[in-house]
């Protein structure tokens, strides 16, 4: 999984040791848009589904994550809200990382700390250059459709 690249054995020991198990069943959700978040998570088996609420009341699917992915890392980094809710498309095994166990790894391995927080901000990163190119490309399409509409 990429977010644990470039630790060592003993700190992804850490880090395994204190990551809990969540099912999920289809359909069922692992956090929810709006809520306050505690932990992020990490695809083990299964597949999940990201989706936001539009200003309208719709449920608009954003992209679908599989093992090895992870999602709900935001809240580990911010004081802000879940941005999107995520649910599982089939049965699906998580694996939960808290705040208070990001703590603890700072407190006992400040070395794999800063770079387990670096992979999240290189995936954070990612996900954003990955938006600014769907963004460019929705907004050339709504240009070239408004074009042919005149």
């Amino acid at each position: 999984m990429p977010i644990f690249g470039g630790l060592e054995e003993a700190a992804l020991e850490k880090i395994l040791g204190r990551m809990r198990e969540v099912t999920l069943a289809p359909g069922a959700p692992a956090c929810g848009e709006g809520e306050s978040g505690r932990q992020m998570y990490l695809v083990r088996d299964g597949e999940v589904e990201v989706a936001r609420t539009t200003q309208a009341g719709t449920r608009v699917p954003i992209v679908r994550l599989g093992v090895g992915d992870c999602f709900g890392e935001m809240t580990l980094i911010e004081m802000q809200p879940r941005s999107a809710t995520v649910s599982a498309t089939r049965p699906t095994l998580l694996y939960a990382l808290g705040k208070a166990d990001l703590f603890a790894l700072y407190q006992e391995d400040l070395h794999a700390y800063v770079l387990l927080l670096q992979n999240i901000c290189r995936e954070l990163a990612r996900r954003l250059r990955k938006a600014d190119s769907r963004i460019a490309e929705l907004l050339e399409a709504a240009a070239s459709l408004s074009a042919q509409n005149r």
